[in-house]
């Protein structure tokens, strides 16, 4: 093996740096990131079962002409493979741990993500949204609203993993996403 082959090159989280690693140290970067958070091992690869649920799940809707044949197609996966997590490491934090970042490319869920993305994408419309830090730079210029002062943005730690997603579903439901849409 050469030396080059035992080194990552990554990208930095943040400041358009680049960092070098060797692959050991990368490794245990992720093992101990996996290890302090709430993650659970499985016994098994779930990605075949989710795979028939999902299919199944689309037949029926399919079927009952609840979805068109367009909608199932664009929603199915045909050759599904479990999602791939890797890291980028966070300079600006001490000890330079890893940004977990998990590739959902080619997963049994991807298809359906993009499609009901279409749809729910108009539910997130809210002037409290924003998109990016250079989208709260253009606001913090124009805003004008003397009752509301002051703005601030927070830095969440395993926001997903943190968020009750029963509470998503009934935000969902309470919106009503027409289901003519789907057809």
């Amino acid at each position: 093996q050469t030396r080059t082959q035992r080194l990552r090159i990554l990208p930095a989280d943040k400041g358009n740096s680049i960092v070098i690693l060797t692959h050991k140290q990368y490794e245990l970067k992720l093992e101990t990131h996996i290890e302090e958070e709430p993650y659970t091992l499985l016994k098994k690869d779930p990605t075949p079962t989710l795979h028939g649920k999902l299919d199944r799940v689309l037949k029926r809707l399919l079927t009952d002409k609840i979805i068109t044949r367009d909608f199932y197609n664009a929603a199915r996966n045909l050759h599904p493979r479990a999602p791939q997590l890797y890291g980028t490491p966070k300079i600006h934090k001490q000890g330079v741990p890893i940004r977990p970042i998990v590739s959902f490319y080619n997963t049994p869920l991807i298809a359906l993500h993009k499609v009901l993305a279409h749809y729910l994408k108009p539910l997130t419309n809210s002037p409290l949204r924003l998109k990016d830090s250079n989208h709260m730079i253009d606001v913090l210029k124009t805003h004008t609203q003397p009752e509301f002062p002051y703005q601030c943005s927070l830095d969440v730690k395993s926001l997903y993993t943190s968020c009750d997603m029963s509470l998503a579903q009934k935000s969902i439901k309470k919106k009503k996403v027409p289901t003519a849409t789907l057809r």
